[in-house]
């Protein structure tokens, strides 16, 4: 069935804030390199004892992503190269023997060139307890985390706060190869209830040292809650008049949809309450002491209350250097 989609909804809910955007992320991005190159002139000074517990980490990834604009109908699905760059800093305190402590703040941008309302930056703070149960490499290793970031971007409905829990036990069963398990809440109290997310995810991986510079991880996991979906105009209007069916008909016209353009004209973002299995295999290079390539396939199959299917697989090579 065919409509013409309103117009007006997809002015109001694309909005930008381009010129702001830019200035505000590139300010900072420069503000924590700069930050990273004095720390890093002032460490051997005898006035530096606080800064022997700073670190700095920057990363870059670049990914194909196939349906990234997560969609349920083959035809529209959206690929796309996302690019992210982050920059973290680490302060770490040893509180006794067995506990140590992490407070780290950290800027995450993402750019979708072909999508540009689909890219972000994140600001924010992290805290981290760790304690050691026993002495040596193969004692097991407790961890909780503690984050609050703010997301600005760039669509309008999506800026807001995320607040993030997580707990992980680790452990090293022989020289080179170790596991642990993990559990991740997360809450995004966005602009619109659109966006807004409660999820909580249940994970297992393991890593093994192939050789001094080659690595192997591989993870799995099951995460619950709500995700955004993104459909075409056509099919959205089919889906809320009854055109898809009852059990579609009956839950998407009592979830929260805006038009907001975001993979072209039209273009409308859901929420809805959906399980996701994940996994995900990366392969590393350690190419100095202090910098590594890695190589990161992931793949992410969405199945909503009502049974749709959002399957989605990316493709990334990133680099980490470690200051």
């Amino acid at each position: 069935m065919s409509e013409a989609f309103p117009v007006s909804d997809c002015r109001v809910a694309a909005g930008r804030r381009t010129s702001v955007f830019k200035s505000s992320s590139v300010a900072f991005l420069f503000g924590l390199i700069l930050l990273a190159i004095e720390a890093r002139a002032q460490d051997r000074s005898p006035a530096a004892t606080w800064l022997d517990h700073l670190s700095f980490t920057a990363s870059g990834t670049a990914n194909w992503v196939d349906n990234l604009s997560r969609t349920s109908a083959e035809p529209y699905r959206k690929n796309a190269e996302t690019y992210e760059l982050d920059l973290r800093a680490d302060h770490h305190q040893q509180l006794a023997p067995d506990w140590l402590l992490n407070a780290s703040a950290e800027a995450t941008w993402l750019a979708v060139p072909d999508y540009t309302l689909s890219g972000n930056v994140k600001l924010g703070p992290k805290l981290s307890l760790q304690r050691k149960f026993g002495l040596g490499p193969f004692a097991p290793v407790l961890q909780l985390d503690a984050g609050l970031t703010y997301k600005d971007a760039r669509l309008d409905l999506d800026h807001g706060w995320t607040t993030e829990a997580g707990l992980r036990l680790a452990k090293r069963l022989t020289e080179t190869f170790k596991v642990g398990i993990g559990a991740q809440w997360t809450e995004h109290s966005a602009s619109s209830p659109v966006f807004d997310l409660n999820q909580h995810s249940f994970s297992v991986d393991a890593t093994w040292d192939l050789t001094e510079h080659w690595s192997l991880t591989g993870s799995a996991g099951r995460l619950n809650g709500n995700i955004v979906a993104n459909a075409a105009w056509e099919v959205w209007a089919q889906a809320i008049s009854g055109g898809l069916g009852p059990a579609v008909f009956n839950y998407y016209t009592t979830r929260p949809w805006r038009v907001t353009g975001l993979y072209g004209p039209g273009w409308v973002s859901y929420n809805v309450e959906a399980r996701a299995d994940l996994w995900s295999l990366a392969a590393a290079y350690a190419l100095s002491k202090h910098t590594t390539a890695e190589f990161r396939y992931s793949s992410a199959l969405v199945v909503n209350k009502i049974g749709i299917r959002y399957p989605a697989d990316s493709w990334g090579l990133g680099v980490i250097h470690r200051f």
